[in-house]
């Protein structure tokens, strides 16, 4: 598809010009209709549980999880381009349930889950894309699962809470890429496990509810990188465990779903760090759901919902938050139910991955539009390419910008997507 070209001086941006040049889809991969989904290849066994990081070379990395066996130490890589799962190296130990994230040398760090067994584990591993090879590295301070890992700006990471055969942990370590080690960094204000985290625009990173091991929990804590301590943050409004944590564009945190307890929840709400409070969403979603995914879609800024369980039951229903209007839209279904599923955006335009979970071994990839820029900043009065991808023909495209500056405050371009 091409768009017409459109010209417009526009205010946002420090005044450039701006030039919508071209909403079109890529013709080097396969596409997928917005808001819909498709079968892509399938994994080589069944994963529950496994955890799922986006490499530097725009492949996935799909490492453990359970299978018919229990906990496994395969891994498998996703090429986008090729839509294949191929063998990775596997890892030194089995384990599902864990947490991992991509370091800032583009290895991955993979932490705790469950062991063969059942028990929590302390070990972490290092898996190096470059080499498809993973070592160990020094164990952490306590066995856990259920636990959170967020890559700080100075390339630490924080591992948050959990829980083992001792119970619910209220502990913090930081992990130093640098040297492999862990090192103790506080504690919580209560023990949690299933717990959201989030990267504030700051650097600082938000610890919101889950579970002390009892109830769910409507505490949360800051971890702040630069003093090496964390203090107790606001309230949620509901108390709630397994929800998701999502940093939208403008540095607000969307929360949403999870379980009081009792009952699966379908309420969601927004963390203001500019306030330091939560505040209800206008609307709540269509499924009360707890343990699902949720990923701010690239060059899109919509949270995309997906799988978890409602009920009980494990889910094949989507939604999507759109932070300018406040409310969740419902949005096509996974052809299958999946729960403990793991998944991510694609580096390709337009597309995210969710593999496993529920005992398969099938994936699905998500179709979405998108809007970028070719450049992150731009001077005063410089031009400003903007194109897309996932616009249907004929579909109109309206773009708002906003300003910064003292000019006029807003700027509002038209275009029409055609063959």
């Amino acid at each position: 598809m091409k768009m017409k070209p459109h010209t417009s001086r526009c205010t946002a941006l420090l005044a450039a010009l701006v030039l919508v040049q071209g909403f079109i889809s890529r013709a080097d991969a396969p596409r997928v209709p917005s808001g819909t989904w498709a079968p892509t290849g399938g994994m080589s066994s069944t994963r529950t549980g496994a955890a799922a990081t986006l490499l530097a070379d725009g492949r996935v990395l799909m490492a453990g999880g359970e299978d018919a066996d229990g906990p496994s130490a395969t891994a498998e890589l996703y090429d986008g381009d090729a839509q294949v799962f191929s063998p990775a190296a596997s890892m030194g130990m089995a384990r599902t349930r864990a947490a991992a994230v991509v370091l800032g040398d583009g290895r991955v760090l993979v932490t705790g889950g469950l062991a063969p067994g059942g028990d929590a584990t302390s070990a972490a591993e290092i898996y190096d894309p470059g080499t498809d090879s993973w070592s160990a590295v020094g164990d952490m301070a306590e066995a856990r699962s259920g636990h959170t890992v967020s890559l700080v700006p100075d390339g630490r990471v924080l591992i948050a809470g959990g829980e083992s055969a001792l119970g619910v942990s209220s502990t913090l370590e930081l992990f130093d890429p640098s040297t492999n080690t862990f090192a103790p960094a506080g504690a919580l204000s209560s023990p949690r496990k299933i717990h959201a985290a989030a990267l504030l625009t700051d650097g600082r990173v938000l610890i919101a509810g889950g579970s002390d091991g009892t109830t769910a929990l409507s505490s949360t804590d800051i971890f702040d990188p630069a003093t090496g301590q964390g203090s107790p943050g606001p309230a949620l409004s509901t108390a709630r465990a397994a929800a998701s944590a999502t940093t939208l564009l403008d540095g607000k945190v969307l929360i949403a779903g999870g379980s009081d307890g009792p009952s699966d929840l379908a309420s969601a709400e927004v963390y203001d760090p500019a306030v330091d409070s939560f505040s209800a969403t206008t609307g709540g979603l269509a499924t009360a759901r707890q343990g699902h995914l949720a990923f701010r879609l690239p060059f899109n800024n919509q949270v995309l919902i997906v799988g978890g369980t409602s009920g009980g039951e494990p889910t094949a229903s989507a939604e999507l938050f759109a932070p300018w209007s406040d409310v969740f839209s419902d949005t096509g279904a996974l052809s299958e139910a999946r729960a403990d599923a793991a998944g991510s955006p694609l580096s390709l335009d337009g597309r995210l991955l969710v593999a496993g979970g529920s005992g398969l071994s099938t994936a699905e990839l998500y179709g979405f539009a998108t809007v970028k820029t070719d450049k992150a900043d731009y001077a005063a009065g410089e031009t400003v390419t903007i194109s897309g991808s996932g616009w249907q023909p004929s579909e109109t495209v309206n773009q708002a910008t906003s300003s910064t500056t003292s000019s006029p405050p807003r700027s509002t371009m038209l275009a029409s997507a055609s063959i």
